[in-house]
């Protein structure tokens, strides 16, 4: 008889085998005769596991034991996983936020170019009335904000005035000035403006010497083109202003010998 539901048995296992998941009922009906197998059965079941589903009364063979699939109760608060959602929530919105500040700190902003349009006193000033020729030095200044979250690098400065419609003289200034982050600085530009018979000024030659304010005193205009670099890419701003500019040295002793004009 023992022999008989071993092989029974025997035949039941390799049939279940080939099976994806499922218990393998090993309960046997016991008696007398199966002391005797006792080794036969461990060694039969030497390559299974228990079944985690049959409460102990069944096995599945080892190497299928990742294949098991477990049944969970529709209602088993597991297939609402709340802080799934609370956590995909709060990643889109840290990404999101650190995306809307990395646009709002690096979106690049125009630079502005502020002037006071201060009055301009002459320096150098040469006037030779026989010849109708006067030479002198005027430094105009202005200031550059920078509302970027960046430095930003000013690199070249063209400056060019006009007196009476008329192109008195054009400079260029490369000096290199850095603005840090949401501050201004102010840039100086030094030109030299000449009146001769040539531009049909030269008749100012007698105004210069008057110390008459009305009489020295003249509207021009300044036009500004501002270089700059930033992140690697350079841009332009520009900025026109009128401002009042003498022509009346004063006190101070006038050059024996003509200025260069060039």
């Amino acid at each position: 008889m023992g022999e008989k539901r071993y092989r029974e048995n025997s035949r039941l296992l390799e049939n279940t085998s080939s099976a994806s998941y499922g218990p393998i009922n090993m309960s046997f009906t016991t008696n007398g005769d199966n002391t005797s197998n006792d080794s036969g059965y461990t060694e039969l079941l030497r390559g299974s596991v228990p079944c985690p589903t049959c409460r102990g009364l069944g096995f599945v063979p080892k190497e299928q034991e990742g294949q098991l699939i477990a049944l969970i109760p529709l209602r088993d608060k597991r297939l609402k996983p709340r802080r799934t959602y609370l956590y995909v929530c709060l990643a889109v919105f840290v990404c999101l936020l650190t995306a809307g500040l990395l646009v709002f700190f690096m979106f690049p902003r125009d630079v502005q170019l502020k002037s006071q349009s201060p009055y301009l006193y002459p320096s150098q000033v040469y006037v030779n009335t026989s010849e109708n020729f006067v030479s002198f030095f005027v430094t105009n200044y202005f200031t550059v904000i920078n509302e970027n979250y960046f430095s930003v690098l000013v690199t070249d400065v063209a400056m060019t005035v006009l007196y009476d419609t008329q192109v008195i003289n054009s400079t260029r200034n490369q000096s290199s000035l850095s603005i840090p982050l949401r501050e201004n600085r102010e840039y100086y530009v030094q030109i030299q403006i000449t009146f001769n018979n040539a531009d049909e000024l030269g008749y100012m030659a007698g105004s210069c010497l008057s110390p008459v304010r009305w009489a020295h005193e003249m509207v021009m205009i300044f036009q500004l083109t501002v270089s700059y670099s930033f992140l690697g890419h350079t841009e332009q701003t520009t900025m026109s202003t009128y401002q009042f500019v003498s022509c009346y040295g004063g006190n101070e002793s006038y050059p024996t010998v003509l200025p260069v004009t060039g």
